[in-house]
């Protein structure tokens, strides 16, 4: 074989090799992210599947979403909220002899690229132990629930399982969208922010849930924030290790036994009623040890942004954070226009072997202007909310938010991806909405809700309650998508002015003084 001949074939294979990474990656332009199963795509439609050739679409629930049956045997549920004498959430209701979780058998439907129907064989089946989640959700008629699967001799010894094809893990959330009439903000959000993150973010599928044999709508199981090496994969700590990895949350409603004394806590720069909880190690590896470890290296971290060191331009930050999921985190908080960071769901880690970071991201019920008071698509929101306030000081965090919420706007949070990425699970979840709203349909008329239910009336704009409240499924949809472009433009046209936090003249007297 001669040397040019040789060539030319290195070259053509070159050209292929070339040619098929391009096929593999022409979905992931502009992303920093990870290749992510996306049901609505990987899953045929009803209109893919044609005509049903077991029920012919007459059984009581034929459906191309999973199905997942949950059985109490009658039991009450516990987790539901009850409120104190201010009006305010006092505490959570047990099971009937006082459980705070009840054991259940549950049951999966999910076959490849078949219809689903109420009464078919299962495809994982067991027993977990089942409960209401959430915070305001819990108040909600339409439930979200905890479902942890475990041995059916032994229920204290978690069993390991990958429902609906994810991988396999031992605790999920069914997520009940009430509030959210779209029924796809959660779906939506996590799959674009993984795309964006570039890291482990919950994975999640639609299915239809049917408990004690009623059928109860369109649901979203999820994957929870779990260390775990199929999840947020962090150095497994050993007991006695004097360096660990950690996961923490700071949430409203904490377990006091979980409670940090952190930085922010004790010099009161953490919104009132707020508290950093331990996630990892688990309560029985909460040490006195791993805490004050935990409390120490997160405490340093916060000091450091606190100090007048963000104002003169030192870089001993850097040394402690991930500016890459800060960055990140904030341009999705403040495009989906999230409020409650680092006053809800708002988790950092930090693994042994890296930086602390903020996330992995969770629960976007209220994103998009989906909250019971109106959230505004033309301010910012977070730049001077929590450790933002404290970022938006250095130069070279505000440079990177701009350019990356730029180069994001070419591709992934383009206006022209999302208004396709949302027709395109609209139109998969196909008859699934009209089964939803055979049962929730009610929803749609707000004098039918509790206040805890609905949005309310907007004194600024004159909105009264049923224009605050979306009338129909096509509504609520229309009004969350023209929220998307509103919000991209206006942030388009003003996110230079984030400069503005970090112009020497804003800290002019400080330095000074």
């Amino acid at each position: 074989m001669t040397a040019m001949r040789r060539g030319i074939i290195a070259m053509a294979g070159t050209a292929v090799c070339v040619l098929l990474l391009a096929i593999f990656f022409q979905d992931l332009e502009g992303r920093t992210g990870v290749l992510r199963y996306q049901q609505h795509r990987e899953q045929p439609s009803e209109e893919a599947l044609g005509p049903c050739s077991v029920c012919g679409g007459k059984s009581e629930l034929c459906t191309h979403l999973p199905i997942i049956r949950i059985e109490t045997g009658g039991q009450t549920i516990p987790g539901r909220p009850y409120e104190g004498p201010d009006g305010v959430t006092a505490g959570y209701y047990t099971g009937n002899f006082g459980e705070e979780e009840i054991l259940v058998q549950f049951s999966t439907v999910n076959g490849e690229g078949v219809w689903h129907h109420g009464d078919d064989a299962s495809t994982d089946e067991g027993t977990a132990l089942f409960r209401y989640r959430g915070n305001s959700s819990r108040w909600f008629a339409k439930g979200s629930f905890r479902l942890k699967t475990v041995e059916e001799d032994d229920p204290l010894t978690a069993r390991r399982l990958g429902l609906l094809g994810m991988d396999s893990g031992e605790e999920w959330a069914l997520h009940g969208p009430f509030l959210d009439k779209t029924l796809m903000r959660n779906y939506m959000c996590m799959n674009l922010s993984a795309e964006v993150m570039g890291t482990w973010v919950p994975e999640t599928r639609f299915c239809e849930l049917v408990l004690d044999g009623e059928y109860q709508g369109v649901y979203l199981l999820m994957e929870t924030i779990d260390v775990d090496e199929n999840r947020l994969d962090l150095g497994e700590y050993t007991p006695g290790d004097p360096v660990l990895s950690y996961l923490v949350r700071i949430e409203p409603y904490t377990n006091p036994a979980k409670v940090l004394d952190n930085f922010t806590l004790y010099s009161y720069r953490m919104e009132p009623g707020r508290h950093l909880e331990l996630l990892y190690p688990g309560t029985a590896n909460q040490t006195q040890q791993v805490k004050r470890y935990v409390q120490a290296d997160f405490s340093e971290a916060e000091r450091l942004l606190y100090s007048v060191e963000m104002l003169d331009g030192s870089d001993a930050w850097r040394q402690e954070l991930d500016m890459d999921s800060f960055v990140n985190y904030y341009i999705l908080m403040e495009f989906f226009g999230i409020n409650d960071a680092f006053g809800a769901s708002t988790y950092f880690y930090r693994d042994v072997r890296g930086k602390l970071s903020i996330g992995p991201v969770w629960d976007y019920n209220n994103a998009f202007d989906n909250l019971l008071r109106p959230i505004d698509s033309r301010e910012f929101l977070l730049s001077q909310r929590g450790w933002f306030a404290e970022l938006m000081q250095d130069e070279d965090f505000v440079e990177r938010v701009i350019s990356r919420y730029r180069q994001l706007r070419r591709g992934i949070l383009s206006e022209e991806r999302l208004l396709s990425y949302e027709k395109e699970i609209e139109e998969w979840l196909g008859g699934a909405v009209d089964r939803n709203f055979e049962v929730w349909g009610y929803t749609f008329d707000p004098e039918q809700l509790s206040t805890r239910e609905r949005q309310r009336p907007d004194p600024i704009t004159g909105k009264t309650l049923r224009e605050a409240n979306p009338s129909s499924y096509e509504e609520a949809v229309e009004w969350m998508m023209e929220y998307i472009v509103d919000r991209g433009e206006w942030m388009d046209e003003h996110i230079d002015s984030l400069r503005q936090y970090c112009h020497p003249s804003r800290f002019a007297n400080q330095m000074l003084g």
